[in-house]
Formats: structure tokens, sequence, C-alpha cells
């Protein structure tokens, strides 16, 4: 059977003995309890635990911060996708895309102006050749008619010198004329067969780019449509999800918080070994039982106190877990699914606008050189036309000559009376030849005149060039560095909200696991035993110096009123809750996380 020692107070001296039956009886503590107290062994029962729980609410700690960490980068992402849409590059690249799209519709309005352009000269020209076709043959008449009248007028007379120089002047003119016509007829097929070759090759552009230029004009019409809508709705779900995370992360902050309840555990678990401490090291003195019987209920209800108030805050602590994980799941998910949803259909519109922005650059090319061609055809036309309008004015000014020859020879006939009737019949021929000319030399001039202005429409259009200040190169790659970081984004909310879940699933696993620390606790609370009634106050001032050097390493007023109860010592009335290390920065969690 154990022994026990009886701590009983100590006899007063014969002469001044207290009432005894005003002094309370404490609880006996064994001699074995007394041998483990000096020799560290039950102290170790407390610091074991004690140690683990401040690991524990270390590794907590550190896995709350981490988390906290993980939550406003996700944050973060939430409101950086947006922020992309707002940024530089995005905006940039917009502007340069609606450069492009009315850049592709003008080179579609380009195409169809240029294709009737083209026809209409090819028409103008080839209308050239029938007013053509009927002066040179007017010429060629004009041709026949002098030597016809060489003939008359050899018939006439050997004297007749007058009327050798009238036939030798209409063969010269006739010879003139018809080079005239010549040369305006080599021009004319310079011309058509120039037009005929642009207008083929404007028709095989207009085949092989009308349809694919009018499908990217629409697609990047709806595109920038689509882009700002995502805009839109990207500012909607990132202020959402940044706001929702923020939450979460505002109830980490207070977790963090509360993990000092595992820093408060330590000091009073600390503080209860060292009342033990205190006790151990006396064992062996004079006074030793008297000490135990204050000691040994005062560290009993310390210990008694801290066990019941940590296990209550660590229910409460794991409480808090479970539900901030289980609003943290649900709050991450559905911002992951918003966010997953905005880099689907923003990152979708920007890869097509890419692609498109990447095929434009070709048809931009294809363009400006089917634009160049215009301008060569152009220059190549204006010239052929001035130079065929100056062989109309040479032929209008035959038209004058042949008439007043005409007109001389009317007048030299009607003084040779019946033997000039034949060359009457010539003049009367020339006068219809010059009319016949003069008709053809007039269309022509009409048709010439109507070809130079759509000549000077097509190289006005070919000089207008490109012009447009959107380089689809730039913005295409504008939008692939806003889709890399839209991408980027995604990777960390994809990487952050499973970590952050993974943190506070071990968190919760581990306030658990240490919940089981202090079961031995209240075994060590009944071996010390608790106090029956506050003890005689001669005792306590007995160990005064000794009771207030413990009193002093209390960091919180829950220590000291408990210290103060089991002594029956009245408490200070100015004494307030020293606060706990840590807890002034409460407030401050949420300025450190967000």
């Amino acid at each position: 059977m154990p022994t026990h020692l009886r701590l009983v107070e100590p006899s007063a001296p014969p002469a001044a003995e207290p009432p005894v039956a005003e002094t309370p009886v404490a609880e006996t503590i064994a001699a074995e309890t007394l041998a483990e107290i000096a020799s560290g062994r039950f102290g170790a029962g407390i610091a074991g635990p004690r140690e683990t729980i401040e690991q524990a609410f270390l590794a907590m700690g550190s896995g709350l911060m981490a988390g906290a960490r993980l939550l406003s980068d996700i944050s973060d992402a939430h409101r950086d996708m947006a922020l992309e849409f707002e940024g530089e590059a995005f905006l940039s690249g917009v502007a340069q895309i609606g450069l492009l799209r009315d850049e592709v519709g003008r080179v579609l309005a380009g195409i169809a102006s240029g294709d009737a352009e083209i026809a209409r000269l090819d028409e103008t020209t080839r209308q050239v050749r029938v007013p053509l076709e009927q002066m040179e043959a007017s010429i060629r008449l004009l041709g026949l008619v002098a030597v016809n009248a060489r003939i008359v007028a050899a018939g006439i007379g050997s004297d007749q010198n007058d009327l050798n120089a009238f036939t030798s002047e209409m063969a010269g003119i006739a010879a003139e004329a018809l080079g005239t016509v010549r040369s305006i007829a080599e021009v004319h097929d310079r011309v058509c067969h120039g037009v005929a070759e642009t207008r083929r090759s404007q028709a095989a552009f207009s085949r092989d780019h009308w349809r694919i230029m009018t499908e990217i004009r629409d697609r990047l019409d709806a595109d920038l449509q689509s882009l700002e809508a995502q805009r839109a709705q990207a500012a909607e779900h990132a202020g959402k999800s940044a706001a929702l995370a923020a939450g979460i992360g505002a109830e980490v902050g207070t977790a963090v918080a509360a993990v000092q309840a595992g820093d408060m555990t330590r000091q009073r678990l600390e503080h209860v070994e060292a009342i033990l401490a205190r006790l151990g090291a006396a064992v062996e003195r004079d006074g030793a039982p008297r000490l135990a019987a204050l000691l040994g209920p005062l560290a009993a209800e310390q210990l008694r106190a801290t066990h019941e108030d940590f296990t209550e805050e660590l229910a409460q602590f794991v409480s808090a877990l479970e539900a901030m994980r289980v609003d943290a799941d649900a709050v991450l998910r559905a911002g992951t699914e918003r966010a997953g949803r905005t880099l689907a259909a923003s990152g979708a519109a920007l890869a097509a606008l890419v692609r498109d922005l990447q095929s434009i650059g070709p048809l931009l090319e294809d363009d400006a050189r089917n634009r160049e061609a215009a301008r060569r055809l152009g220059e190549r036309a204006a010239d052929a036309m001035q130079q065929m309008m100056s062989r109309i004015d040479v032929l209008e000014r035959t038209e004058h000559d042949v008439r007043l020859l005409g007109l001389n020879m009317a007048i030299r006939c009607s003084g040779l009376g019946d033997r000039a009737s034949g060359l009457r019949v010539i003049a009367k021929e020339l006068s219809g030849i010059a009319a016949e000319t003069s008709a053809a030399a007039l269309r022509i001039r009409a048709l010439l005149v109507g070809a130079q202005k759509t000549v000077a429409d097509t190289r006005c259009r070919a000089a207008e060039g490109r012009g447009v200040e959107g380089d689809p190169a730039v913005a295409a790659g504008q939008l692939e560095t806003v889709l890399d970081r839209l991408q980027a984004h995604g990777a960390t909310l994809a990487e952050a909200c499973p970590r952050t879940i993974a943190l506070l699933d071990q968190t919760a696993g581990q306030a658990h696991r240490i919940s089981a620390s202090g079961e031995g606790w209240p075994g060590l609370v009944a071996r010390l035993g608790l106090s029956r009634g506050a003890p005689a106050p001669e005792e306590v001032a007995a160990f005064g110096d000794l009771l207030a050097d413990l009193r002093r390493l209390y960091t919180m007023q829950k220590e000291r009123d408990l210290h103060d109860a089991v002594l029956g010592l009245p408490g200070p009335v100015d004494e307030g809750d020293e606060a706990p290390a840590g807890a002034a920065d409460e407030g401050g969690i949420d300025g450190f996380l967000f």
C-alpha cells in the first residue's frame, strides 16, 4: 500500500496557538508523487504534451499563413484577370483590330470598285476600236480618192499644175493620216492587252480573297463584340471571386489569431511546470509539507483550468476550421469555375483573333500587290491615252485640211467648166470623207475622255495604298501576350485553390490529433489534489516571497485570478488583462493578407 505524506499546517508556539478549527485541510499528496515531482518525471508528463502542442500549433500557424498567402494570390489572380482586359496590351490590340477591320472593309470596297473600274476601262477601250476602224477606212478611202484625182487631173491637161498640186497634197494628207491612225491602233492594242491582263488578275484576286476577307471582317467584328462582353463579364466575375476569396482570407486571418491559443496554453503549462519545479526543489528542505500544501493545489488548479480552456478553445478552433474548409471549397471551386469560363471564352475569342490577324497580313500584302498592279496599269494607260489624244488632235487637223483642200478644188473646178466634172465629184467626196473622219475623231475623243476619268479613278484608288495604322503582327503579338497572361492567372488558380484546400485539411487534421495531447492532465490534477478551501493567511504569508515570484510569472489575468483564489488572496483592483503575444496584431491580419 503506497505511503502518503499528510500535509498539515505546522504547529504554532504554545503561547500563541492559533485556532485549528479555522485552518482548512489540503488533500494528501502521495510520497511517490512528490518523488516524481522532485525528479522531474512528473513535470515531464506536462512538458511532453506542451512541446507537442507548441510544435503542432506552430505547424498549424505556418499552414494557415501559407493558406492566407495562397488566398492572396488567388484573389490577386482573379483581379489581374479582369485587369488584363483594361491593360495597355489588350486595349491597344483591340484598337489595332478595329483599324484592321476597317481596313479589310476598305479592301473589300476597293475590290468591288476596282472590279468595276477595270471592267469599265476594258469596255471603254474596246469601244474605241469601232470608230478607230471607221476612221482608218475613211483615211484609206482618202488615199484611193487621191489616186483617182491624180488620174482625172492628168486627163484634163498638162498645163494644170495647180491640180497636180492638189492631188499630191491629197495623197500626202492621206498617207500621214493613215500613219497616225495606225499608231493610234498600236497604242490602243497595247492598252487593250494591259487592261485585259489586269482584269484577269483582278478577277483572280477577287475570286480568291473576297469571300475570305468578308468572313474575316465579319469575324473581327463579332470577336470585338465578344471581347467587349468578356471584358464586362471578367470584371464582374473577378470582383465577385476576389471578394469571396478575401472573405475566406479574413476567416483564415481569424484562425491565425486563434492559433495564439496554442502559445497561451504553452505559457500556462510552463507556469505550472515552474510551480512544480519550486515544489520539487523544496522537497528535501524544512517546511516542504507546508509548501506542498500550498503549491500542490495551486498547480492542480492551474493545470485543470488550462486543460479546460485548451479543450474548449481547440474544439472551437476545429469547428471553425471545418466550417471554413467547407466555405473555402465552395468559394474557391466556384471562383475557379468562373475564371475557367472567362478564360475559355476570352481565350477562344483571342485565339481566333490571333489566327485571323495572322491571316490578314498575307491578304493585305496581296492587296498591296494588286494595288501596285493597278497603279502601273493606270500609269501606262494614262500615258497611252495621252498619246492617243495627241494623235486625235492630228487627225482633227487632217479633217480640217481635207475640207480646205476640197473647197479649193471645188473653186478651181468652177473655172474649168465641164472638163472638171470628175474633179468636182472628187471634191464632193472629200467633203464626205472629212465629215466621217471628224465624226470618228469626236467619238474616239469622247471615249478616251471617259477612259481617262476611269484611269484617274484607278490611279487614285491605287495611290491610297494601305494607309492603315493597324498592324496585324503587332495586334497579334499584343493579344498573344494577353492570352499568355490570362492562362498564367488560370494556372495560378488551378494550382493555388487545391493547395489551399489541402492546407486547410492538413491544419484541421493536426488540430484533431493534438486534441488528445491533454488527455493525461486530469490524472495529474487528481494526483496533485485540489484545494478544499483557502489556506491560513499566516501560511501564505510564510511563503509570501516565493508565491509573489510565481505570481509575477503569469502572463494572463486568469492565472492571477486562480492564484489569488486558491491562496485566498485579494486581487489588486488596478490589474487588467495583458494582451497575449500576437493578439495586438489580430486586427491587422486582414491588412497583412489583403
